[in-house]
């Protein structure tokens, strides 16, 4: 898929699979503020269904699941992988919550601005799907959203 590079904005000079994986929250918000027009609409409703049911990167990830994990204040911490019939972390986090995918919304719904949780997201992604000091190019982004297989359906 050829992707359309923003013109305006904060993010001009980027990709919509640059930004999500930088700045989710922002993609979202103007997401759902239908922000976003013409080809970049298109582009933006595609991002959001992959981005919102990624696979778990396990040769066994019918067996695993996302663990997302909150500090006792709320706000959103990490997430992990877990093999699905392992006790919830649940030491020293007030909430765990766990799905058989990533969505990488699932931080902007459960409180509509937490960027520090939105980072924390972001910084597990790139861990866990690229490697640690994996840097996120425009190419790695745009290859990763353009891969059908990284995604449910």
């Amino acid at each position: 898929m050829k992707w359309t590079t923003l013109n305006f904005g904060k993010h001009a000079g980027f990709s919509l699979p640059q930004i999500i994986l930088s700045d989710a929250d922002w993609f979202f918000w103007a997401f759902y503020k239908e922000f976003l027009w013409g080809r970049l609409a298109d582009e933006a409703d595609d991002l959001a269904a992959k981005a919102v049911a990624i696979k778990i990167p396990k040769p066994d990830a019918e067996h695993w699941e996302v663990e997302y994990r909150y500090e006792e204040d709320g706000r959103f911490c990490e997430f992990e992988f877990v093999r699905k019939d392992a006790p919830s972390y649940g030491a020293g986090y007030r909430r765990v919550s766990r799905l058989p995918y990533l969505d990488l919304s699932f931080i902007r719904r459960s409180r509509t601005y937490d960027k520090c949780g939105c980072r924390n997201l972001l910084r597990d992604f790139r861990r866990l799907y690229f490697g640690h000091r994996t840097r996120l190019s425009k190419r790695r982004c745009e290859r990763f959203f353009s891969n059908r297989k990284n995604f449910l359906g």
